[in-house]
């Protein structure tokens, strides 16, 4: 079929594009920056940057919508394993937390029975607390099996937290300091007087001196003096907080804020010592 002369210049036309594109490409190469075909080419990017900037803020919240939208379950998946794996690191950071509480309070315990050498310890966990405002009583994890004995002596390094009560084989009950049935005897660290410190079921314990004139002043810390047998002495209770004298009378009231902050016992001590002779004596008859 021979040519039509349509065909014919269409092709002339192509040759003579594809030799200009290669001549000005070649020139372009070839000529500096300041040259006139970088010339024109900036001027056309001029021209044409800010409609293609115009474009791109219009439709680039539509073409990050149709991605979202495609990428969705993927997206959701992704969400929850990162929900899942804060869970988990928060749940690790809160047991990390409680591990170095409890190396803290373990190391607090051994200091003291290293400043204490001369008693023997059982080591002992809290695992229950009275609910209740009618007495103040505590449980711990060892009883009988481990040691512990009735009338023994709690302890943590901040000072005297109570005395069993009661034995289990496994567990012991702890009568606490604020006990209102609790009394022991103690004395003032500074001026030696002696008496004897009670609960009454509230925070702060009364103190009450032996000698109704004895030099008791705020701030005296008061100690276990080991009259009675059931604690040793010198462990530190609390100290006086406030001093005031009763009406009608030459009695004072002796207020001491314990050392001990109960509600915040997770380990402690238990003194191992003989049962005294007076309790030995009284449940024998």
């Amino acid at each position: 079929m021979p040519r039509t002369p349509r065909t014919n210049r269409n092709r002339l036309i192509l040759i003579l594009l594809i030799v200009v594109c290669i001549t000005v490409l070649t020139l372009y190469v070839r000529e500096s920056d300041s040259g006139p075909l970088h010339k024109i080419q900036n001027f056309f990017l001029d021209l044409v940057s800010p409609i293609s900037s115009a474009f791109t803020k219009i439709f680039r919240p539509i073409k990050d919508g149709f991605v979202n939208l495609w990428h969705l379950p993927s997206l959701s998946k992704d969400k929850a394993e990162l929900q899942k794996e804060v869970a988990n690191l928060r749940r690790q950071s809160i047991e990390s937390k409680e591990l170095e509480s409890q190396v803290e309070d373990l190391r607090n315990l051994l200091q003291f029975s290293e400043e204490n050498v001369q008693y023997e310890y059982v080591g002992v966990d809290v695992i229950g607390q009275s609910p209740d405002n009618w007495q103040r009583l505590m449980i711990i994890n060892k009883g009988s099996s481990s040691g512990v004995k009735k009338y023994m002596s709690v302890v943590t390094d901040e000072g005297l937290v109570g005395r069993v009560i009661s034995v289990g084989s496994r567990t012991s009950v702890i009568e606490l300091i604020t006990d209102s049935r609790s009394a022991i005897g103690a004395r003032d660290q500074r001026s030696r007087e002696l008496g004897i410190v009670e609960g009454g079921n509230e925070e702060i314990i009364r103190y009450t001196p032996m000698n109704e004139e004895a030099d008791i002043k705020v701030g005296d810390i008061i100690e276990t003096s080991g009259l009675g047998g059931t604690c040793p002495p010198g462990i530190a209770i609390g100290r006086v907080s406030e001093v005031t004298k009763r009406s009608g009378g030459l009695t004072r009231y002796i207020k001491v804020k314990p050392y001990a902050r109960f509600s915040k016992i997770d380990k402690a001590l238990v003194i191992v010592m003989p049962e005294p002779e007076s309790v030995i004596l009284r449940e024998g008859q």
